[in-house]
């Protein structure tokens, strides 16, 4: 069936609620502080290339553009996911509407994005992760418009998406290993062999081929990526977690994307729609038996979310449940909205996950990659403590006499980007790291004599070459992940740091 063009009141309702969540997110995205990540995405936009050590290009092209021509103030920096949620909403409706859903299921697919925890909470960070579900979302946007109307120009549009999603998160390659078995069971597996089909891969591949010569001559970093991953967090993750944080991180729009399950494999007037389903069921299998984390599959769940608003929109037509059905749902995230926006101060934040946990029994939350309990959720956990880390940095500097022999070394790249967006009007020396990116432009050779470490202990190497160590502060935050973060300033070497540098460079380096 062919759509015209969206009515004038339609547009008004979407454009509301879509309205609604932007502002939501303008009050309250600067609360707390940085997260890590976002000072790393910050350097990759100081450090332009076709990709990065854990990241395609994408985040780095986008935080450049941020800085060049807005600012890397929070408010400039977070405006961008909060945007991409509000889009990521709206192309939830258009799915509806795509599907056959009327004025009541486009405005429950707009308010069921509005009220999505995992929306909620992806949307006021500036990571690839709303990146990845906005791709994810255009990407089953332009399948079910291509199952709607057969028009195969989508399935180039489909292409494009694709390459362009995989410059920012490898996960979109996901959806495509769950297609092609959707595609299988389903009598739309003639698209695996059409010409355009052919076309949209060819397209997809060479947008995403500046990336895959990056990796290619930098011997495929990602691969080294993985392998630490998988070591150090996926092997924390159980398969009944897994499943259980399925329906916690979406508990408000349950009530869309279960039924929408039953209602595309058992309606007949979704026949044509069921493909859905099944790449639904086959992305969760995939990660189920690769380990994935819970948040991998939010992009998965708006075309569902889609989905269900028609099973509602067709079951009744009653006024009193059509209004039960959006009151639920805002009644199911009001009490876990806390999880998904730290509009809470730190203590009282702690006070309220302690009650979630002891009291509800959710402890889901406060559960990091460690596989431990803690005081807050780790992405609040990991927005604390930064500017005090970049101040104790600029007193070790500023104690130096010889500021042009100076190396400032931190041990992940959460403390370098801290130190390096917190401090940047101190012009202080490039920060070294090891970690992630920062091994990419690290200092190969130096002939400092001072030393600004920065790290929760004081390795021994660094003990044994310099005489005069002075501790000049540490992380005192008791909900800060980064707790006793100590800067130390190593001064008076014994022996040539600069050779002793230049080592441990190349020893590291070579294990990559």
């Amino acid at each position: 069936m062919e759509h015209k063009s969206l009515p004038k009141i339609e547009w008004a309702v979407i454009l509301s609620v879509a309205a609604a969540k932007l502002i939501f997110h303008l009050f309250t995205n600067v609360n707390y502080g940085f997260h890590r990540d976002e000072m790393l995405y910050l350097a990759l936009g100081r450090h332009l290339d076709a990709g990065y050590w854990s990241n395609p290009p994408l985040i780095g092209w986008i935080a450049w553009f941020i800085q060049a021509f807005l600012s890397d103030s929070m408010f400039a920096v977070r405006l961008v996911p909060s945007l991409l949620g509000t889009s990521i909403l709206i192309i939830t409706a258009l799915i509806a509407r795509e599907m056959g859903g009327g004025k009541y299921a486009q405005f429950l697919a707009a308010f069921g994005m509005l009220v999505s925890p995992a929306l909620v909470r992806s949307s006021w960070l500036f990571q690839p992760v709303i990146i990845d579900v906005f791709f994810w979302t255009f990407s089953t946007y332009f399948i079910i418009k291509y199952l709607q109307s057969k028009e195969k120009q989508n399935i180039i549009y489909f292409g494009i998406t694709i390459g362009l999603g995989l410059l920012n998160k490898y996960n979109l390659a996901f959806l495509l290993f769950a297609l092609v078995p959707a595609l299988l069971v389903t009598p739309h597996r003639t698209l695996l062999w059409q010409r355009q089909t052919l076309w949209a891969v060819l397209i997809a591949l060479l947008i995403f081929a500046p990336n895959l010569i990056w990796q290619y001559t930098h011997d495929f970093p990602v691969i080294t990526h993985m392998q630490e991953l998988a070591r150090n967090q996926l092997v924390n993750v159980s398969s009944f977690d897994f499943i259980i944080d399925q329906f916690l991180i979406n508990i408000s729009t349950n009530i869309l994307w279960i039924p929408a399950l039953f209602f595309l494999f058992f309606n007949q007037k979704m026949q044509s729609f069921r493909l859905i389903g099944w790449l639904f069921i086959f992305t969760i299998v995939i990660y189920l038996i690769l380990h994935g984390k819970s948040y991998y599959t939010i992009g998965i769940f708006p075309m569902m979310i889609a989905a269900g608003t028609i099973f509602w929109e067709n079951l009744s037509s009653k006024i009193w449940l059509r209004t039960l059905i959006p009151v639920l749902m805002l009644s199911l995230l009001i009490p876990i909205l806390p999880l998904g926006i730290p509009f809470l101060s730190v203590p009282k934040m702690a006070g309220y996950c302690k009650y979630l946990a002891e009291d509800i029994g959710l402890d889901f939350a406060t559960r990091w990659e460690d596989g431990e309990q803690h005081a807050l959720p780790q992405d609040y956990a990991d927005m604390l403590g930064w500017s005090e880390l970049a101040q104790h940095t600029i007193k070790a500097y500023e104690q130096v006499e010889d500021k042009n022999r100076v190396l400032i070394y931190a041990e992940n790249y959460g403390q370098a980007g801290a130190i390096e967006l917190f401090a940047k009007d101190k012009r202080l020396p490039s920060v070294n790291s090891f970690s992630d990116s920062y091994r990419l432009w690290i200092q190969k050779e130096t002939n400092a004599n001072t030393l600004i470490y920065v790290n929760d202990e004081l390795g021994e190497d660094v003990q044994r070459i310099f005489a005069d160590i002075q501790i000049i502060g540490k992380i005192e935050n008791p909900y800060a992940r980064e707790r006793g973060t100590t800067v130390y300033l190593c001064q008076k070497p014994q022996g040539n740091f600069g050779s002793f540098w230049k080592i441990r460079v190349a020893e590291v380096l070579a294990k990559d």
